[in-house]
């Protein structure tokens, strides 16, 4: 393959994923230096019109790391692209595989930089597909896990493609030789301790012997199997249900469930987790866990996945009735006229809600807690420090989404109901 044919390789599969902004993951190793050069390549030529930025992600893990930020910074300003520097705060729990530790902490950060309507890019090629298909072959994996990695999927707000992916190693090399690319050796690629590095430089040059398209036939394996469609899967998991079938059916599932929800990967420590709390948590627990920019929860008998939340926004210190309010990303007031509270222009304080405080809501005999009226509201557990009352002085009118004061509802066409709405992703 001519540096021409891999030029054109990534021009057609990017012209499937046409985007405002590229993001492209740069290590400044050789695989990251070739795509980046191919954009900018691309860029220059008008052949794609999005911008172009990279991102580097410093895992603290090698000795060099400071050094390798200081070569990118040096390689970007040459092809005038901006680059984004992250550096991973955080170390390896006790047990925890540095390799997925290292990948899980990247996906984590970079996701955060993409936003709607932008994709990632990495340099995976053939050769990591097949190592990847064997990885997962040798730890039991199921269907999911052989797919290896797919050509694309959802990441942040935007999309993960990787354009190289059907590209023999040997052509990366000669491409970076051809266009005299200046990039960094990570020497713990060669650490055999690694699995990956295992199969790379023991397993695969003896299978090559014998079979010297053993990495091509590999990767059009888990090719084959990314085809093979997905049942539809459902936006919850019923506990009832997973309960009735065997711990086998129930990892399966899981498993399953959360790779096609999230684009992430269980590892056997989270699933056992969720089977030992999220199956078996008494009906007033909300056992969560996280899992790369998403939560795993179980509420209201099902097993349910939402995006991370951000941090609460600013919240105004009061609103007028009737008027609607956007309030940060994902909160926003609406009213809903026909019935609530009489729309008189008078402005209500928006306040914390204080769970044990009494609310004698509209559609209630009676007065309750704060806390039982959400519940009965089935307002999410994770979501209830995001609520906010209305109240005029001291007195509660209205829970937002839940009901207004009994004393203070009243049906007319001059009076209205506010909502609470929060985006459904989390």
């Amino acid at each position: 393959m001519t540096t021409d044919n891999l030029l054109q390789t990534a021009k057609k599969v990017l012209q499937h994923y046409p985007c405002k902004r590229y993001w492209v993951g740069y290590s400044g190793g050789r695989d990251s230096h070739v795509l980046l050069d191919v954009l900018t390549r691309l860029r220059d030529s008008g052949e794609i019109e999005a911008d172009i930025c990279a991102i580097h992600v410093n895992h603290q893990l090698h000795s060099d790391a400071l050094a390798w930020v200081k070569h990118c910074q040096s390689i970007c300003d040459t092809y005038g692209v901006p680059l984004v520097i992250e550096t991973v705060q955080t170390q390896p729990e006790q047990g925890q595989s540095i390799e997925a530790f290292a990948r899980q902490a990247r996906y984590q950060l970079i996701g955060q930089h993409i936003d709607s309507g932008e994709i990632f890019l990495s340099a995976h090629h053939q050769r990591d597909q097949a190592e990847t298909f064997l990885l997962q072959l040798l730890r039991g994996a199921g269907l999911d896990g052989l797919r290896a990695m797919p050509i694309e999927r959802p990441l942040g707000q935007g999309r993960y493609v990787r354009p190289l992916l059907s590209v023999e190693y040997p052509a990366i090399v000669a491409y970076a030789k051809a266009r005299g690319l200046s990039f960094v050796e990570d020497s713990s690629n060669d650490d055999t301790r690694f699995d990956r590095n295992f199969l790379r430089h023991q397993l695969f040059p003896v299978l090559k012997t014998r079979f010297p398209q053993a990495e091509a036939s590999i990767a059009q394996s888990a090719n084959w199997l990314a085809e093979i469609p997905d049942p539809k899967i459902p936006d919850s998991l019923a506990i009832d249900d997973l309960l009735s079938v065997s711990a086998a059916a129930q990892k399966q599932k899981i498993r399953a469930f959360v790779k096609a929800k999230t684009g992430c990967s269980l590892s056997q420590t989270q699933t056992r987790y969720i089977l030992q709390h999220h199956l078996t948590a008494a009906v007033d627990k909300h056992p969560v866990i996280a899992v790369g920019d998403y939560c795993i929860r179980r509420f209201l008998g099902e097993l349910c996945i939402t995006e991370k939340l951000p941090e609460s926004p600013d919240f105004p210190a009061s609103v007028k009735v009737g008027q609607d309010v956007a309030i940060g990303p994902i909160v926003a007031l609406r009213w809903q006229p026909g019935h609530g509270i009489v729309c008189d222009a008078s402005e209500l304080a928006l306040k914390p809600l204080q769970g044990s405080a009494r609310f004698h809501p509209h559609t209630r005999n009676k007065a309750t807690t704060v806390k039982k009226a959400l519940s009965e509201a089935q307002i999410p557990v994770w979501l209830r420090p995001y609520y906010r009352g209305l109240y005029r002085d001291e007195s509660l009118l209205a829970i937002p989404g839940v009901g207004v004061a009994k004393a203070h509802y009243q049906k007319s066409a001059d009076a209205a109901f506010p909502l609470w709405i929060i985006a459904d992703k989390f």
